[in-house]
């Protein structure tokens, strides 16, 4: 994640809100959950797929990329519990 300039006072920000028990409340209103969550799926595209794009073409990229969500979709479904009804 680039460096926004401000970091370090967000990190203040952070801190206080963990001294203040505070730290839901924080998470909700700066979204934290969801960019785990965005973070986390790249991670597993970059170790399942591959760290960078190959081809040049920036057409080319968002194939390969499209590409590569579709197989890491298929292989997050095989791991998938089967969902069954109980009669």
């Amino acid at each position: 994640m680039p460096d926004t300039g401000n970091q370090g006072i967000l990190e203040m920000k952070l801190v206080d809100a963990l001294k203040a028990g505070e730290l839901k409340q924080w998470k909700l209103m700066n979204h934290y959950h969801q960019r785990s969550l965005s973070e986390t799926a790249m991670y597993r595209y970059k170790q399942l797929i591959s760290a960078k794009l190959s081809l040049r073409d920036y057409n080319g990229q968002v194939g390969e990329a499209l590409a590569g969500v579709k197989a890491l979709n298929k292989v997050i479904r095989l791991g998938m519990p089967v969902r069954q009804k109980i009669s």
